[in-house]
Protein backbone atom coordinates (compact mmCIF):
# COMPACT_ATOMS: atom_id res chain seq x y z
CA UNK A 1 0.00 0.00 0.00
CA UNK A 2 0.95 3.65 -0.66
CA UNK A 3 2.34 5.77 2.39
CA UNK A 4 0.30 8.56 0.08
CA UNK A 5 -2.50 10.06 2.34
CA UNK A 6 -5.86 9.83 0.03
CA UNK A 7 -7.87 12.60 1.36
CA UNK A 8 -10.94 11.50 0.03
CA UNK A 9 -11.59 8.71 2.62
CA UNK A 10 -12.37 8.94 5.73
CA UNK A 11 -10.41 6.57 9.06
CA UNK A 12 -12.80 4.55 10.79
CA UNK A 13 -10.23 1.86 13.51
CA UNK A 14 -7.27 0.98 10.92
CA UNK A 15 -9.96 0.88 8.07
CA UNK A 16 -10.80 3.49 5.11
CA UNK A 17 -14.07 4.31 3.99
CA UNK A 18 -14.75 6.73 0.86
CA UNK A 19 -16.55 10.35 1.25
CA UNK A 20 -18.97 9.99 -0.71
CA UNK A 21 -23.07 9.88 -1.67
CA UNK A 22 -25.15 7.30 -3.46
CA UNK A 23 -25.33 9.46 -6.53
CA UNK A 24 -21.76 10.53 -6.42
CA UNK A 25 -20.86 6.51 -6.52
CA UNK A 26 -22.95 6.32 -9.06
CA UNK A 27 -20.91 8.86 -10.70
CA UNK A 28 -17.40 7.58 -10.02
CA UNK A 29 -18.06 4.33 -10.98
CA UNK A 30 -19.30 5.28 -14.60
CA UNK A 31 -16.24 7.64 -14.89
CA UNK A 32 -14.13 4.48 -13.72
CA UNK A 33 -15.67 2.62 -16.85
CA UNK A 34 -15.22 5.36 -18.99
CA UNK A 35 -11.89 5.52 -18.30
CA UNK A 36 -11.24 1.76 -19.10
CA UNK A 37 -9.94 1.32 -15.23
CA UNK A 38 -10.32 -2.48 -13.85
CA UNK A 39 -10.74 -2.01 -10.34
CA UNK A 40 -13.23 -3.33 -7.79
CA UNK A 41 -15.52 -1.39 -5.13
CA UNK A 42 -16.52 -2.86 -1.44
CA UNK A 43 -19.55 -2.19 0.18
CA UNK A 44 -18.17 -1.72 3.95
CA UNK A 45 -20.45 -1.98 6.94
CA UNK A 46 -19.45 -1.86 10.48
CA UNK A 47 -18.57 -5.62 10.24
CA UNK A 48 -16.19 -5.23 7.50
CA UNK A 49 -14.41 -2.62 9.18
CA UNK A 50 -13.58 -4.12 12.21
CA UNK A 51 -12.45 -6.63 10.43
CA UNK A 52 -10.14 -4.53 8.32
CA UNK A 53 -9.06 -3.51 11.49
CA UNK A 54 -7.75 -6.51 12.85
CA UNK A 55 -7.20 -8.62 9.68
CA UNK A 56 -3.99 -7.03 7.51
CA UNK A 57 -4.71 -8.55 4.30
CA UNK A 58 -8.26 -7.65 3.83
CA UNK A 59 -6.82 -4.36 5.11
CA UNK A 60 -5.40 -4.41 2.11
CA UNK A 61 -8.02 -5.39 0.03
CA UNK A 62 -9.84 -2.29 1.20
CA UNK A 63 -6.68 -0.04 1.05
CA UNK A 64 -6.37 -0.67 -3.13
CA UNK A 65 -9.93 -0.34 -3.76
CA UNK A 66 -11.93 2.09 -6.07
CA UNK A 67 -13.80 3.16 -3.15
CA UNK A 68 -15.17 1.27 -0.32
CA UNK A 69 -18.69 3.10 0.25
CA UNK A 70 -20.38 3.72 3.35
CA UNK A 71 -23.34 0.85 4.17
CA UNK A 72 -24.22 1.27 7.27
CA UNK A 73 -25.88 3.87 9.49
CA UNK A 74 -22.96 3.80 12.07
CA UNK A 75 -20.22 4.04 9.18
CA UNK A 76 -22.10 7.81 8.80
CA UNK A 77 -21.62 8.10 12.35
CA UNK A 78 -17.84 8.05 12.13
CA UNK A 79 -18.18 10.45 9.85
CA UNK A 80 -20.21 12.94 11.52
CA UNK A 81 -17.14 12.33 14.66
CA UNK A 82 -14.96 13.49 12.43
CA UNK A 83 -16.53 16.27 10.97
CA UNK A 84 -17.71 14.84 7.40
CA UNK A 85 -21.56 16.46 6.95
CA UNK A 86 -21.01 15.33 3.27
CA UNK A 87 -20.89 11.93 3.76
CA UNK A 88 -24.04 9.66 2.82
CA UNK A 89 -25.33 6.06 3.62
CA UNK A 90 -24.40 4.52 -0.24
CA UNK A 91 -26.59 1.04 0.56
CA UNK A 92 -25.76 -2.03 -1.87
CA UNK A 93 -28.75 -2.66 -2.80
CA UNK A 94 -30.08 0.67 -3.32
CA UNK A 95 -26.43 1.34 -5.49
CA UNK A 96 -27.86 -2.27 -7.36
CA UNK A 97 -31.02 -1.11 -8.32
CA UNK A 98 -30.39 2.66 -9.03
CA UNK A 99 -27.44 1.44 -11.87
CA UNK A 100 -29.13 -1.18 -13.28
CA UNK A 101 -32.45 0.38 -13.92
CA UNK A 102 -30.49 3.49 -15.73
CA UNK A 103 -30.34 2.19 -18.91
CA UNK A 104 -29.64 5.67 -20.39
CA UNK A 105 -26.10 5.20 -18.91
CA UNK A 106 -25.45 2.98 -21.41
CA UNK A 107 -23.98 0.55 -18.95
CA UNK A 108 -23.64 -3.12 -19.54
CA UNK A 109 -23.69 -5.35 -16.29
CA UNK A 110 -22.95 -9.28 -15.28
CA UNK A 111 -24.69 -10.67 -12.23
CA UNK A 112 -22.85 -12.89 -10.22
CA UNK A 113 -23.31 -14.77 -7.22
CA UNK A 114 -26.65 -16.63 -6.20
CA UNK A 115 -28.39 -19.50 -7.77
CA UNK A 116 -29.83 -19.90 -11.34
CA UNK A 117 -33.12 -18.75 -10.37
CA UNK A 118 -32.64 -15.86 -8.91
CA UNK A 119 -30.50 -14.41 -11.45
CA UNK A 120 -33.29 -15.42 -13.83
CA UNK A 121 -35.88 -13.75 -11.77
CA UNK A 122 -33.93 -10.86 -11.29
CA UNK A 123 -33.09 -10.59 -15.26
CA UNK A 124 -37.16 -10.86 -15.90
CA UNK A 125 -37.70 -8.10 -13.54
CA UNK A 126 -35.11 -5.89 -14.61
CA UNK A 127 -35.76 -6.46 -18.24
CA UNK A 128 -38.96 -4.79 -17.81
CA UNK A 129 -36.63 -1.40 -17.04
CA UNK A 130 -34.88 -1.77 -19.89
CA UNK A 131 -32.03 -2.38 -17.89
CA UNK A 132 -28.81 -3.65 -19.86
CA UNK A 133 -28.18 -7.04 -18.34
CA UNK A 134 -25.57 -9.13 -20.30
CA UNK A 135 -25.02 -12.30 -18.94
CA UNK A 136 -24.93 -14.29 -15.49
CA UNK A 137 -23.12 -17.00 -13.79
CA UNK A 138 -23.94 -18.72 -10.44
CA UNK A 139 -20.66 -19.94 -9.31
CA UNK A 140 -20.02 -22.91 -7.52
CA UNK A 141 -20.38 -22.83 -3.35
CA UNK A 142 -16.62 -23.72 -2.92
CA UNK A 143 -13.15 -21.79 -2.01
CA UNK A 144 -12.01 -19.10 -3.17
CA UNK A 145 -8.61 -20.98 -4.63
CA UNK A 146 -11.07 -22.88 -6.03
CA UNK A 147 -12.59 -21.42 -8.78
CA UNK A 148 -11.65 -21.16 -12.39
CA UNK A 149 -10.87 -17.33 -12.37
CA UNK A 150 -10.09 -17.32 -15.91
CA UNK A 151 -12.54 -19.30 -17.14
CA UNK A 152 -15.20 -17.11 -15.66
CA UNK A 153 -13.56 -14.03 -16.51
CA UNK A 154 -13.46 -14.98 -19.89
CA UNK A 155 -17.29 -15.81 -19.93
CA UNK A 156 -17.70 -11.87 -18.33
CA UNK A 157 -15.20 -10.07 -21.05
CA UNK A 158 -16.91 -12.17 -24.10
CA UNK A 159 -20.30 -10.77 -22.43
CA UNK A 160 -19.24 -7.24 -23.21
CA UNK A 161 -20.09 -5.76 -19.47
CA UNK A 162 -18.77 -3.02 -17.94
CA UNK A 163 -19.65 -3.56 -14.40
CA UNK A 164 -19.47 -6.94 -12.45
CA UNK A 165 -21.95 -7.16 -9.72
CA UNK A 166 -20.47 -9.83 -6.99
CA UNK A 167 -23.02 -11.10 -4.67
CA UNK A 168 -21.48 -13.39 -2.01
CA UNK A 169 -20.85 -12.19 1.62
CA UNK A 170 -18.65 -9.87 2.48
CA UNK A 171 -15.20 -10.62 2.49
CA UNK A 172 -15.63 -13.59 0.06
CA UNK A 173 -17.30 -11.29 -2.62
CA UNK A 174 -14.24 -8.90 -2.37
CA UNK A 175 -11.31 -11.38 -2.56
CA UNK A 176 -12.96 -12.98 -5.38
CA UNK A 177 -13.55 -9.54 -6.97
CA UNK A 178 -9.61 -9.12 -6.49
CA UNK A 179 -8.67 -12.37 -7.72
CA UNK A 180 -10.58 -12.24 -10.72
CA UNK A 181 -9.35 -8.79 -11.91
CA UNK A 182 -6.40 -9.81 -13.32
CA UNK A 183 -8.12 -11.94 -16.17
CA UNK A 184 -10.49 -8.81 -16.54
CA UNK A 185 -10.52 -6.41 -19.27
CA UNK A 186 -11.13 -3.23 -18.49
CA UNK A 187 -14.45 -4.33 -15.43
CA UNK A 188 -15.74 -2.71 -12.38
CA UNK A 189 -16.70 -5.18 -9.56
CA UNK A 190 -18.85 -4.50 -7.02
CA UNK A 191 -19.30 -6.61 -4.44
CA UNK A 192 -23.15 -6.14 -3.07
CA UNK A 193 -23.69 -9.04 -0.72
CA UNK A 194 -27.65 -9.79 -0.57
CA UNK A 195 -28.38 -7.10 -3.18
CA UNK A 196 -30.15 -9.54 -5.23
CA UNK A 197 -32.85 -10.49 -2.50
CA UNK A 198 -33.25 -7.43 -1.86
CA UNK A 199 -34.05 -6.39 -5.82
CA UNK A 200 -36.82 -9.34 -6.05
CA UNK A 201 -37.84 -8.01 -2.30
CA UNK A 202 -37.21 -11.07 -0.42
CA UNK A 203 -35.47 -9.00 2.18
CA UNK A 204 -37.18 -5.40 3.07
CA UNK A 205 -35.78 -2.33 4.03
CA UNK A 206 -35.74 -1.56 7.03
CA UNK A 207 -38.31 1.41 8.47
CA UNK A 208 -35.94 4.57 8.47
CA UNK A 209 -36.07 4.95 12.27
CA UNK A 210 -34.64 1.54 12.37
CA UNK A 211 -32.28 3.00 9.90
CA UNK A 212 -31.41 5.84 11.75
CA UNK A 213 -30.88 3.45 15.15
CA UNK A 214 -28.79 1.47 13.12
CA UNK A 215 -30.57 -1.31 13.91
CA UNK A 216 -31.22 -2.61 10.10
CA UNK A 217 -29.31 -6.12 10.46
CA UNK A 218 -31.80 -6.63 13.29
CA UNK A 219 -34.78 -6.13 11.36
CA UNK A 220 -33.58 -8.44 8.53
CA UNK A 221 -30.91 -10.29 9.49
CA UNK A 222 -32.00 -13.19 11.43
CA UNK A 223 -33.00 -15.40 8.37
CA UNK A 224 -34.45 -17.99 9.73
CA UNK A 225 -31.45 -18.23 13.13
CA UNK A 226 -32.34 -19.62 16.45
CA UNK A 227 -33.08 -16.07 17.89
CA UNK A 228 -29.85 -16.60 20.50
CA UNK A 229 -27.38 -17.53 17.58
CA UNK A 230 -28.61 -14.41 15.72
CA UNK A 231 -28.31 -12.23 18.71
CA UNK A 232 -24.95 -13.38 19.88
CA UNK A 233 -23.89 -12.86 15.83
CA UNK A 234 -25.15 -9.47 15.77
CA UNK A 235 -23.16 -8.59 18.70
CA UNK A 236 -20.07 -9.87 17.82
CA UNK A 237 -20.27 -8.07 14.29
CA UNK A 238 -21.10 -5.08 15.36
CA UNK A 239 -20.37 -4.44 19.15
CA UNK A 240 -16.33 -3.78 17.99
CA UNK A 241 -17.06 -0.82 15.86
CA UNK A 242 -18.45 1.09 19.14
CA UNK A 243 -14.82 1.03 19.99
CA UNK A 244 -13.18 2.56 16.76
CA UNK A 245 -16.25 5.35 17.07
CA UNK A 246 -15.03 5.99 20.49
CA UNK A 247 -11.52 6.40 19.13
CA UNK A 248 -12.42 9.40 17.00
CA UNK A 249 -13.22 12.27 18.80
CA UNK A 250 -9.72 11.31 21.02
CA UNK A 251 -7.79 11.08 17.90
CA UNK A 252 -8.88 14.58 17.05
CA UNK A 253 -8.02 15.55 20.40
CA UNK A 254 -4.78 14.63 19.25
CA UNK A 255 -4.57 16.57 16.38
CA UNK A 256 -4.78 13.66 13.84
CA UNK A 257 -6.82 14.48 10.47
CA UNK A 258 -9.84 11.96 9.35
CA UNK A 259 -7.71 10.71 6.64
CA UNK A 260 -4.22 10.01 8.81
Amino acid sequence: MSDVKRTDRFRIGKAFISITSQKDAQARIAQAVNEGMNGYVCVSDPRTVDLASKDEKYREVMDNSLMNTPDGQPTLWAARLWGLKQVERTMGPILFQEMIENPGSGLKHFLLGDTDETLKSIVDRATEKNALIVGTYSPPFCKLDEYDYEGIAKMINESGADIVWTAMRAPKQDYFNVNILPYLDKKVCIGVGAAFRFYLGEYKMAPPLIKKLGLMGLYWGRKGQPWGKFIWGYLTDNMPFLWHLAKIPFRRLAGKKYYE
